[in-house]
């Protein structure tokens, strides 16, 4: 299993998740040997180390006159994460109301990289409408399909949202199985690929709709229109096409 990029998906940088890592792998240590365990150099690991100490990640107990660091248990770490989210979930319709007061509010919003990618997805499940979905999944970018599989689907069912899904050609990636599934709160139909050619990931739900680009071959990039009209459009450019597609 792909711990490090498990610890990352926590919101930790790479330095941080090698630390922790190594600090649940060798239990209590001096910072020398964690930091060469980590495979990271000690001025990186002093600079870290008071926000994962703030973090809760670990913690240090003083023995004679030598410091050793220890390794929290992660369950800590997840259950403070949770109730930050559910601080924020609770704020958000304030938030939006100030939103709707600005003098100045963004039809257009652009991401780079995969980092870009990731909050652009978030913006579909923030919203909780029902989603519409044209894609391929071939040469998917594999931080992205990792991410989708172990991050985004979850967190879609956990939060109720269905989502109907057009493919173009294959439905299976290394870690993907699109196929319809009604646990999954999943409806899926193919098109043929060489017809229509789908070279990116196109989401609509309520007012809005996203794009992202994240094959291995280009670099990832990612822009939310929120329009009614064009997602008016859309959805029934959807729709159309669903209905001439085939089932999965």
């Amino acid at each position: 299993m792909d711990y490090l990029n498990i610890i990352k998906a926590l919101g930790l940088s790479e330095a941080e998740a090698k630390v922790y890592l190594a600090a649940l792998t060798i239990g209590e240590s001096l910072p020398k040997r964690l930091s060469e365990e980590a495979l990271i150099k000690r001025p990186t690991l002093y600079k870290i180390l008071p926000e994962m100490l703030n973090k809760g990640l670990l913690s240090e107990t003083i023995k004679g006159k030598r410091r050793y660091l220890i390794a929290e248990d992660p369950e800590n770490f997840l259950n403070k994460k949770q109730s930050e989210l559910e601080l924020l979930e609770k704020s958000i319709p304030e938030l939006r109301l100030l939103l709707r007061a600005a003098s100045v509010k963004p039809k257009i919003i652009f991401y780079n990289g995969i980092e870009g990618i990731k909050r652009l997805y978030m913006d579909n499940l923030r919203q909780k409408n029902p989603i519409l979905e044209f894609v391929s999944v071939s040469k998917i970018h594999p931080e992205i399909e990792f991410h989708a599989r172990n991050y985004y689907i979850p967190q879609r069912i956990n939060k109720k949202i269905n989502i109907k899904i057009i493919v173009s050609g294959d439905t299976r990636s290394s870690l993907l199985n699109l196929k319809t599934d009604m646990a999954a709160l999943r409806e899926v139909r193919i098109i043929d690929e060489k017809k229509f050619p789908i070279p990116l990931d196109c989401y609509i739900y309520g007012d809005n709709i996203s794009f992202a680009v994240y094959k291995t071959d280009s670099e990832p990039i990612g822009v939310i229109i929120r329009s009614k009209e064009i997602a008016t459009t859309l959805r029934s450019l959807f729709e159309y096409v669903w209905e001439g597609s085939s089932k999965k």
